[in-house]
């Protein structure tokens, strides 16, 4: 499961941000992640939690939002919205020659200070 050593870089990005500004606590953190990325925003919630136990962190709000990613056919130029789950074929013309426009990335968004 890759997304719980995501978790953990979050982590460890989170606590360096807070101590480089030297905030005094973090109420929130906001991320994206697109469907395209091949992130499970539910295991990302369930591993947060797992990596925060024990930590300064417990207490902060995890919020996860999805980004729908986008596709490009080859053959026929259609784009359309993309998730790894779907089955990945055009539904213009049926190819599945494809290339991701976007929704492939996990971005750390947001940190609200206490």
């Amino acid at each position: 499961m890759h997304e719980l050593g995501i978790c953990d870089a979050l982590l460890k990005m989170v606590d360096k941000i807070a101590k480089d500004e030297q905030l005094d606590g973090i109420k929130k953190i906001t991320v994206e992640v697109g469907t395209l990325s091949g992130v499970v925003p539910r295991y990302l919630e369930d591993c947060w939690t797992a990596v925060v136990d024990g930590t300064a962190y417990l207490d902060t709000e995890f919020v996860v939002e999805v980004i729908t990613g986008k596709a490009k056919c080859f053959d026929c130029g259609e784009e359309f919205d993309a998730g790894i789950n779907d089955k990945l074929i055009c539904p213009h013309c049926g190819g599945n020659r494809l290339i991701p426009i976007s929704g492939r990335d996990l971005t750390l968004k947001e940190i609200e200070a206490i």
